[in-house]
C-alpha cells in the first residue's frame, strides 16, 4: 500500500510540474508574441484551468497582467492601449459595423448629390432659356 501511495504522489508531481512547464511556456509565448498577458488567455494557450493558475500563478501573472494593461501599440502612426484576443474581436466587429453603417451613408450622399447635380443643370437651363427670352425682348425694337 505504501509503494502505491508513493507511485501515486510521484504521478501528481509529474502531472503539476508538467502543468507548470506548460504554463511558463505559454507565458513565453504570450511574451514572444507581443500579445496581452491574462489568466484567460495563459489557461487556453497552456491547457490548466484557470482555478490552477490562481492556485500556483496568481502573483506572478497579476502582475504580468498589469504590466500588459499598461502596454500600447502604435498602430497607422497613432499609439492605442494593446488588447486581449476577445477585445479584439469586439472592436473588430464595431469597426465593421461603423464601415457598413458608412457604406450606406456613402451611398446616400452620392444618391443626394446626383440628385442636386441633376437639379442644378435644369435650373441652368431655365436660366438660359429666360436669359435668351430677355435678350430677344431686348432686341426687337
Amino acid at each position: 500500500m505504501n509503494d502505491k501511495t508513493e507511485a501515486m504522489r510521484l504521478a501528481r508531481e509529474q502531472r503539476s510540474l508538467e502543468k507548470r512547464n506548460s504554463v511558463q511556456a505559454a507565458i513565453e509565448i504570450l511574451r514572444s508574441r507581443n500579445e496581452v498577458i491574462t489568466f484567460k488567455t495563459v489557461a487556453a494557450l497552456a491547457g490548466v484551468s484557470r482555478q490552477f493558475l490562481y492556485d500556483n500563478f496568481k502573483d506572478e501573472l497579476s502582475e504580468l497582467r498589469n504590466d500588459g494593461r499598461d502596454q500600447k501599440h502604435k498602430i497607422d502612426g497613432k499609439t492605442v492601449p494593446a488588447r486581449t484576443p476577445e477585445e479584439w474581436k469586439h472592436v473588430e466587429a464595431l469597426l465593421r459595423n461603423k464601415i457598413d453603417r458608412l457604406k450606406k451613408e456613402l451611398g446616400d450622399v452620392r444618391r443626394e448629390n446626383a440628385r442636386l447635380k441633376t437639379e442644378a443643370e435644369n435650373e441652368r437651363g431655365k436660366a438660359e432659356h429666360f436669359r435668351q427670352n430677355w435678350i430677344n425682348a431686348r432686341s426687337k425694337p
